[in-house]
């Protein structure tokens, strides 16, 4: 089955290959008529796709599948490594239930001109429960058929017996307010309950940006250890591109032309819907705006169930900008993909990029990457409100797989 999975991540999605030639299992759907994977904790689209291992919060995932007709699909779970490789951690010792299981929670769409059946699955449920923290990939394939993936939804479960406290600051080991943010950490735990932990060999902090994958990196031995308390600062790990805020649209009534849009128009049985043309903002001024750090979040006007009433559209980007590299959409609704599907394509007459897509009505952040980094045409201003996002794993001597003690959201 493995082969099988791995074979798709190969065609598919080469940027999530890790350096050991290994994949490294990502959300993201893997047909293309899969749209709208989200990975939701607790009904609240801002949260991080962290579950407590105590039960005490609830993991949504779910998509739409575009057909006339219902697929049979099911999903089972791969234990993962701190670096999201399948570690080899048998289900019979992190799980309670049979694998796989079925998708049960399907709806048709209702009224749209798309059609689509709605999936929905909650976790952990009555087939399935986890009895070990860590990283979890699920794999959601044609039933009967493990190795026909058509998606990946990842998450992960918490301890919660470590507790991070950070920082951020614009005065960092490179620069003092200019384009650099850079952070310190504080790690504690009860000794009682860890009494033997040595911070460090045995925990491994990762931090990442916004939730990009790209920007994801382990920080490195502690700068100091005290009695219960591991201390993290001045690692060159720990400054990250300072960044900007994310461009934002939003179309959830097909009525109007609402923020960021341009134009709405309808056709082939298909809204259109024309963003605002961009720019370059590299070369300006910091201006603040509250944005949702690259998530989006599906939502429509006088509907009764967004889920399945909801239409789909075809959102046209543009960018005004001379064209001399690879220019790529980036935000949650690429899933980190730098393929086919996300690049723009060039017009040399009107010196712009354009890239339709499709997308389910709801509220959408965005960026434009030119090559790896999205500062040549986003720039980089110390006063961007970034999130950090901080796991803490642990893999002490003799251990088969790396527990996850404790997760922050750091702003």
């Amino acid at each position: 089955m493995l082969a099988g999975i791995f074979r798709y991540l190969l065609l598919m999605l080469p940027a999530m290959m890790t350096l050991s030639l290994q994949a490294a299992f990502r959300t993201v759907p893997l047909v293309q008529e899969v749209k709208s994977l989200q990975v939701i904790v607790d009904g609240d689209f801002m949260k991080l796709p962290v579950i407590n291992l105590d039960g005490t919060s609830q993991l949504e995932v779910s998509f739409d599948y575009l057909s006339d007709e219902q697929q049979w699909l099911s999903y089972r779970l791969l234990h993962c490594n701190a670096e999201w490789e399948e570690d080899g951690f048998d289900a019979l010792e992190f799980a309670d239930g049979f694998m796989p299981v079925r998708i049960e929670d399907v709806k048709p769409s209702f009224n749209t001109f798309v059609p689509y059946y709605h999936y929905f699955i909650k976790f952990p449920n009555e087939d399935l429960q986890l009895k070990a923290s860590g990283n979890y990939a699920l794999l959601i394939h044609q039933e009967g058929d493990e190795d026909e993936v058509v998606a990946v939804a990842t998450f992960s479960v918490s301890e919660q017996s470590t507790f991070v406290k950070g920082e951020v600051s614009a005065n960092t080991d490179v620069d003092f307010r200019k384009s650099h943010q850079q952070l310190s950490l504080e790690l504690s735990w009860t000794q009682s309950k860890l009494p033997y932990l040595d911070a460090n060999n045995e925990l491994r902090v990762f931090v990442q940006q916004n939730r990009r994958n790209e920007t994801r990196r382990e920080v490195g031995t502690p700068s100091r250890i005290e009695a219960g308390k591991a201390v993290y600062e001045h690692s060159p790990n720990l400054i990250f591109d300072a960044g900007n805020n994310y461009r934002r649209f939003e179309f959830t009534d097909e009525r109007y032309a609402s923020f960021g849009v341009d134009k709405v128009d309808f056709d082939n049985q298909l809204y259109r819907v024309k963003l605002r043309t961009g720019k370059a903002r590299a070369e300006g001024q910091y201006v603040y705006d509250k944005d949702q750090k690259g998530r989006f979040l599906i939502h429509a006007l006088r509907v009764d169930d967004v889920a399945t009433e909801a239409d789909y559209f075809k959102a046209v980007f543009t960018l005004a900008l001379p064209g001399s590299a690879d220019v790529f959409l980036s935000g949650d609704f690429t899933y980190g993909q730098h393929s086919d599907d996300f690049r723009m394509e060039y017009d040399a007459a009107t010196s712009t990029y354009r890239k339709e897509v499709l997308l389910k009505q709801g509220v959408y952040n965005y960026m434009y990457v030119a090559g790896d980094s999205p500062a040549r045409i986003e720039g980089n201003y110390h006063e961007t409100e970034n999130e950090y996002d901080v796991y803490v794993y642990y893999h002490p001597n003799g251990a088969r797989y790396d527990r996850l003690l404790g997760i922050a959201k750091i702003e």
